[in-house]
């Protein structure tokens, strides 16, 4: 039986990628919350001032949601744009070859996968915040 919304299977996971989604986030947004932690300004905008697991879940949330759209941005000018190949350097003769659309796209993580994967994060990060309070 077909189905009408086929899930590609990925054949290799790309280690750099998902670094680059899931932890590397993680790690910037320790860093800006301990820089701005040790300059002593702590509160909010509006004024209210958040715990310290509060306030290291709002950069965390900030920079999940910036991973999260950039990976939904790049699917959306991938299908909308024909697609360049990945791996593209600006220095043109140090460059590796790129790899294809098709090698692209049956790697895990993906555009899509990104996408989800740091939007998981970023919803786990506002029901954390929520329950700190």
């Amino acid at each position: 039986m077909p189905s009408l919304f086929p899930v590609p299977t990925a054949r290799r996971i790309d280690r750099q990628r998902l670094l680059s989604v899931a932890l590397i986030p993680f790690a910037a947004a320790i860093a800006m919350a301990s820089t701005v932690a040790a300059t002593g300004f702590t509160a909010s905008p509006l004024g209210e001032a958040n715990s310290t697991l509060g306030f290291l879940l709002d950069f965390v949330k900030f920079c999940y949601l910036a991973v999260a759209m950039a990976h939904l941005s790049g699917a959306i000018a991938d299908h909308t744009c024909g697609s360049l190949a990945a791996g593209l350097s600006m220095d043109e003769y140090d460059a590796p070859e790129p790899v294809s659309k098709d090698e692209f796209w049956r790697a895990f993580p993906n555009h899509v996968d990104g996408a989800a994967i740091a939007g998981a994060v970023t919803l786990l990060s506002v029901i954390a915040s929520s329950l700190v309070g």
